[in-house]
């Protein structure tokens, strides 16, 4: 069994070697889903795998986040003219496509950000020339034993570290509401931000750190054991290591770290019994509303706290400054005092791209005023806007900034900021047909003779899947159907889909492609959760019978134009789309007892850090957390192409709105006549002039 450890330092390497790990995992300044980790430059990763092969010590060269055609290039390039690593930890299609090519005797271990769930997954990655797959975090236990029972090629499981909230690749929380995109690398945790929910503030959406160090003898068939930490101190690391190995020495369970209960078996067994650590208002006293208590180990924070006598549980204090905006370029301050003076300010801008900026000269200090540099911010670009500070207390009323620094602040953001604006022009272009998205009946009864509709059937979960041929007797034709991104236990799903054949499909993962290659369907299309990123993906797909793809939200609209030039491509248009795609379970907010008697109605969960307003949807076996206020692109002012559809995705919108909806994208100023309407009134554009590339 492997113990695969995390490096983003040489202290890191040194961590791994002396404490007796058999791997590493590490990335470049780029290229990796850790951007905010330091990273190894390109003289300390040919250092780092010579020491570490002297040591009898592999590395893996951690390349998994999507990737734009040129930083593929990129890769190949220094891949050449540099040492290999003993594997590649890969996310994006067409970058494994390109290695497997030029590197064809390097292994390619399937990031845990490809999404691997089931057997189905795993199949299809060693049929891509897989030979590792890094399981999903969001497994049981009896799941991961089940695909174990049922493949040949190595598996990987995390077994401590930080959790996300989200779906491993799934996760759009940043990239839709103008933060850091998290299939970059670039995440801004806005899981962890302080909610309010049911009149309760805490950190409601907070994952607890997975520790399932007693599970290791369960996990015996499992070829890797892997630790989440590039970020982390590296004691923090060699004591785990130790306790690994002393579990592997000896089969004694070694418990958990963190204070987490000895009776759960955390994420494997129990997914929706985990214990929700959540920071109530109530039980904090003499704080303002704003402010976070934190415990830090080594003065690095490690967990949000309730603990106020214990002497590691600080108070940090956020001061929120404006409103977050979904319109705006919104950054935050994490400010670093020594004493009264500031030491550092670590800078976080609106793609989640981290900068810090160093004390300055001594003799030219300043009082610092926050309001007074939200004011200069102003006067130079009002579309910057910083919307928290954050720094941990001390006595002094007064603080002090060197006028240097602050000025050398104040220009980076500036120049940071700027945005390369697409042409707007104007587009006499009426919309023809409108594909609409939905999972409700009665919208599909509405309009499946409308010949401006074209009906996209969201199946959603594998029950519904399962009772298809009750939907086909209905609707068969006239309708592309949706698959269900997620089969947790997987089930056999091939009897059901081929019930499907002779219908219009749309895939919403790669493995469904390789299992429907025996089916014939009427036409094949991609949702963008199969992410079509490069035209090495794109030609992939074309060469798998995908007819039609849906455009990334994430990228920007001359981004996506260069990718699919003249083939058939669907831009969103309007709706809410998921933000998260998420296993856990929200009982303690939406006050169900149990998922079969979950309420079906949105429930509201405020972001009191950033201002905004989520809502949770509650499918069977997944939630969906989505933005208050919808996307709404307007398309009228840019150069649409004939090749270009629009698609509108109605979850989370009674059916009176919908239907209002789709009378007015009917006439030519769509947009204008949409903002007029409650539910568009405040609706955003996502990502079309400044993506998250």
């Amino acid at each position: 069994m492997e113990i695969l450890s995390p490096a983003s330092n040489m202290n890191h390497i040194k961590i791994a070697i002396d404490h007796k790990a058999n791997a590493v995992y590490g990335g470049l300044k780029k290229w990796n889903a850790r951007n905010k980790a330091i990273n190894f430059s390109d003289e300390e990763y040919n250092i780092l795998i010579e020491e570490l092969h002297k040591n009898g010590i592999k590395f893996f060269l951690t390349l998994n986040i999507l990737m734009l055609d040129e930083e593929i290039e990129e890769i190949i390039c220094f891949l050449k003219k540099n040492k290999l690593p003993d594997s590649f930890i890969v996310a994006d299609i067409g970058l494994i496509q390109r290695l497997h090519k030029e590197f064809p005797n390097v292994p390619l271990h399937f990031s845990t950000q490809f999404g691997c769930h089931n057997i189905d997954d795993v199949n299809y990655i060693k049929s891509i020339n897989g030979d590792r797959a890094i399981l999903a975090r969001e497994l049981t236990l009896q799941e991961i034993n089940k695909i174990k029972d049922n493949t040949d090629i190595e598996l990987e499981s995390f077994i401590w570290g930080s959790q996300c909230l989200s779906f491993s690749g799934l996760c759009f929380f940043g990239s839709f509401i103008n933060g850091g995109g998290g299939n970059r690398g670039k995440c801004i945790i806005t899981c962890r931000d302080v909610y309010c929910a049911n009149g309760e503030k805490g950190h409601h959406l907070y994952v607890p750190d997975m520790d399932c160090t007693n599970l290791i003898s369960k996990l015996d068939g499992i070829d890797c054991l892997k630790l989440e930490g590039r970020r982390r101190n590296p004691k923090e690391i060699a004591n785990i290591l130790d306790k690994i190995n002393q579990k592997i020495d000896s089969k004694i369970n070694v418990g958990y770290m963190y204070g987490t209960r000895s009776n759960q078996n955390n994420l494997y067994e129990k997914i929706n019994s985990r214990i929700k650590p959540v920071m109530k208002a109530s039980d904090l006293k003499n704080i303002s509303n704003n402010d976070v208590l934190i415990e830090f180990m080594e003065n690095k924070p490690i967990k949000f706290s309730r603990d106020s006598s214990n002497p590691n549980v600080m108070y940090v204090y956020t001061e929120i400054k404006n409103k977050y905006s979904l319109i705006k370029k919104n950054i935050s301050f994490d400010v670093v005092f020594d004493r009264n003076k500031v030491k550092e300010i670590l800078y976080v801008n609106y793609k989640g791209d981290g900068h810090t900026f160093f004390e300055g000269n001594n003799n030219d200090l300043l009082e610092l005023n926050f309001d007074e540099i939200i004011k200069s911010l102003d006067n130079h670009n009002p579309n910057i806007n910083l919307y928290k500070i954050k720094y941990i207390k001390n006595d002094s009323e007064k603080y002090f900034i060197s006028k240097t620094l602050l000025n050398e602040v104040i220009n980076y953001l500036v120049e940071d900021c700027k945005t390369s604006h697409y042409e707007r022009i104007k587009n006499n272009k009426v919309i023809d047909k409108m594909y609409l998205e939905t999972q409700d009946e009665s919208i599909i009864e509405k309009y499946i003779n409308d010949k401006f509709i074209k009906i996209i059937y969201d199946v959603s979960t594998i029950n519904k899947l399962k009772n298809i041929d009750k939907f086909l007797d209905k609707y068969s034709s006239n309708i592309i159907y949706k698959l269900p991104i997620f089969n947790w236990k997987s089930d056999d799903l091939k009897p059901y889909l081929s019930l499907l054949e002779g219908q219009e499909i749309m895939f919403t993962r790669l493995s469904q492609i390789y299992l429907c290659k025996d089916i014939n369907f009427k036409k094949k299309y991609v949702d963008y959760t199969i992410y079509v990123w490069n035209k090495n993906a794109l030609n992939y797909l074309k060469e798998n019978g995908i007819e039609e793809f849906t455009a990334s939200p994430e990228l920007n609209y001359e981004t996506n134009l260069k990718i699919f030039d003249k083939e058939n491509v669907q831009m969103i248009l309007g709706g809410k789309l998921p933000l998260v795609y998420t296993r856990n379970c929200f009982d303690h907010i939406m006050g169900c007892s149990s998922c079969g008697n979950m309420k079906q109605n949105l429930k509201e969960i405020n972001n009191t850090d950033k201002s905004l307003k989520f809502e949770i949807l509650c499918n069977e076996d997944y939630r969906y957390i989505l933005n208050k206020e919808p996307i709404l692109n307007n398309y009228l002012t840019l150069d649409v192409r004939n090749n270009i559809k629009f698609r509108y995705v109605t979850i989370g919108q009674d059916t009176e709105t919908i239907i209002e909806t789709v009378e007015i994208l009917k006439k030519e100023n769509y947009y204008s006549e949409l903002k007029r309407i409650p539910f568009w009134k405040d609706s955003y554009e996502c990502n079309i002039e400044e993506g998250k590339d």
